[in-house]
């Protein structure tokens, strides 16, 4: 696997990069958000890749950050969706907004990326809710990783989990009743979620 390249930019369109480097031009497939982090041309870049091998294909795909990457390889895991067609998906939502439609069951908004109908947008969010990591919740919430709400949100999360609650309904409910600059205890958190379903 050729995990990232380096060097210059030497063209960049919004489907496409090429990128400088040792003496050869490289061209990567990107998506849309990829393109507007891309530096001018001419300017020095590094890129996460991924090389797609078929017999008839040796096809780069770049990203600018390791969560599309990570999501860009989600999408690819599902049968039936290739390498294209991800970065299509991508190219018409971004990592961030998909993973929160995954994790909200929203199916009308991941039919909204390109070439996605009703049963591949119920597919995505069935098969890939429980690939959603613990850490791409914290992110999405922007609670850091280390922090003593992170630890309590992690310490609810398994208890309620005890309780016979869904971990993808958990995080969804964290992602949107609990906010960055709360000071909340695990106990705090636990009866929060349990009078919101008390008044469901």
């Amino acid at each position: 696997m050729i995990y990232f390249i380096t060097g210059h930019v030497a063209e960049k369109h919004t489907d496409s990069v090429v990128v400088s480097t040792g003496h050869i031009g490289l061209q990567c497939n990107i998506t849309l958000h990829t393109f507007d982090k891309l530096p001018a041309e001419g300017s020095p870049c590094r890129l996460l890749t991924y090389l797609h091998v078929r017999e008839d294909i040796l096809q780069l795909y770049a990203f600018a950050e390791e969560d599309e990457r990570e999501m860009f390889f989600k999408l690819i895991s599902l049968s039936g969706i290739g390498p294209k067609q991800a970065i299509n998906i991508l190219s018409g939502i971004t990592h961030r907004q998909l993973t929160e439609y995954i994790l909200q069951g929203d199916v009308a908004a991941v039919k909204r990326a390109p070439g996605v109908g009703d049963k591949t947008a119920r597919r995505i969010i069935l098969e890939l809710k429980e690939k959603i990591s613990d850490n791409e919740v914290t992110s999405l919430s922007g609670i850091p990783a280390d922090s003593p709400l992170s630890a309590n949100l992690q310490d609810a999360l398994l208890a309620l989990e005890s309780l016979g609650y869904k971990k993808t309904h958990v995080r969804n409910f964290f992602s949107k009743h609990i906010k960055t600059d709360e000071d909340l205890s695990t106990q705090d958190i636990i009866k929060r979620f349990l009078n919101l379903q008390n008044k469901t």
